[in-house]
Order: structure tokens, then sequence, then C-alpha cells
């Protein structure tokens, strides 16, 4: 698929939001993908392309389901509590003041940006911001190292708001999904190996089935 430019940018504090609404009166059902930041900060255009596959693409899907994407491209942060978390918190305050109805957010965080995501819905949470959120997913979460678990742990650990939905790794399946021991409330299956395509059909069609609802 052709690149699609986005209909506006949001600069941040650590990088930019790219904003692709559904339909032309502007922002509805704001989906907010978060990008690995060791991949996307260098070229946010490159993250947009990776949307798109031989086939497929998960930014037409999600128009399709009357669904926003806004895209979200960081740079590179030491911390879960520093620049970075103000540009996540920025998007979703954002979002939240410029969307039209009551349809709640879907965000999803890829690698970093699925930790970084958590972070900052989890700290929203203590400090009493509603970041209105019902739909959180999940997508090749790093491991923590013992200073962003304690960073987690001082918020929480976890957003409690939410509803907490894992991308399953290739080959994962809903049989062997252990709920009374995961941090998560459901799995996702359909990623590819080694994120490539990062966003095949199988993996878009049930984000899109999951956390979709308008």
């Amino acid at each position: 698929m052709t690149s699609v430019a986005p209909a506006s940018t949001w600069p941040l504090m650590l990088g930019s939001a790219a904003v692709f609404p559904a339909l032309d009166s502007g922002l509805s059902a704001p989906f907010i993908l978060v990008g690995d930041s060791d991949i996307t900060a260098a070229d946010p255009d490159a993250f947009a392309r990776q949307l798109d596959s031989a086939g497929y693409s998960f930014r037409a899907a999600l128009r399709a389901a009357g669904a926003d994407l806004i895209l979200v491209s960081l740079g590179t942060c030491e911390t879960l509590d520093g620049d970075a978390h103000n540009s996540v918190l920025e998007v979703l305050l954002r979002a939240n003041g410029e969307r039209s109805g009551l349809t709640p957010l879907t965000v999803c965080g890829i690698g970093r940006g699925a930790l970084q995501l958590r972070y900052t819905l989890a700290r929203c949470e203590c400090d009493l911001i509603d970041h209105r959120t019902w739909e959180f997913v999940s997508y090749a979460s790093p491991a923590l190292t013992a200073a962003e678990a304690d960073v987690l742990n001082s918020v929480g650990s976890w957003p409690v708001r939410p509803r907490r939905l894992q991308v399953a790794g290739p080959g994962d399946t809903a049989e062997g999904f252990d709920y009374e021991n995961r941090d998560f409330d459901g799995l996702i299956l359909g990623a590819a190996a080694d994120r490539n395509p990062l966003f095949p059909e199988e993996l878009g069609t049930n984000i899109i089935e999951e956390t979709i609802d308008l």
C-alpha cells in the first residue's frame, strides 16, 4: 500500500504522533499505537510503513472499522518516568480532549512502547488522572530491569482499569494460556516470527475484533 500522509502531526517532548482520523470530521474513536523507541525514533515514516504489508494494511483496516489511528514515535529514554512518560501522557490527554463522543481509548504498545504505556497508565491512576482507556494491548514487551521493576512498583506495577491483552508469540496457543497466573486478561494470536510483517492480517483482524466496539 502506498504510504499515506497523516492528517496532522503532534510534536511531543520526546518524539511525535502522526494522526490518521477515520473521518474527516476529526477524532471519534482513537486507537493509540506506541512504537518501540529503539526502532521508531529515527524514522517515524518508516514506522507508518510497517503497518502495511503485501495484501493487508492494518492502518486501512482500523479506518474501515471506524477507528482513528494515532501513531506515536518516541525517542529513546532511559527511564520510564522521564520525557517518554510525559510524551505518552500528552497524547492520552490530547486524544481525549479532541475526540467527539464517549468512545474510550484503545492503546497498543510495541516493545518498549508497551512498557512505557504500562507505566503511564498506572501512574495516571495513582495521580487520579482519568486516562479513559478501556483496552490495553501489549505486544512484545521486553523483560524488566531491576530499576524498571522498582519504578513500576511505585505506581502499582499495572494499570487496573483497562482490560489487559497480550499479543501471543508465534506458535503460542490459547489453550496454553494460564489466566490464573498471568498479568493479562486475554491473549491475541497471529503474530509473525521476528515481527515481520509487524501486523499480519490474522493479528490485525484479531486485535480489531477484540478491541474495537463502535
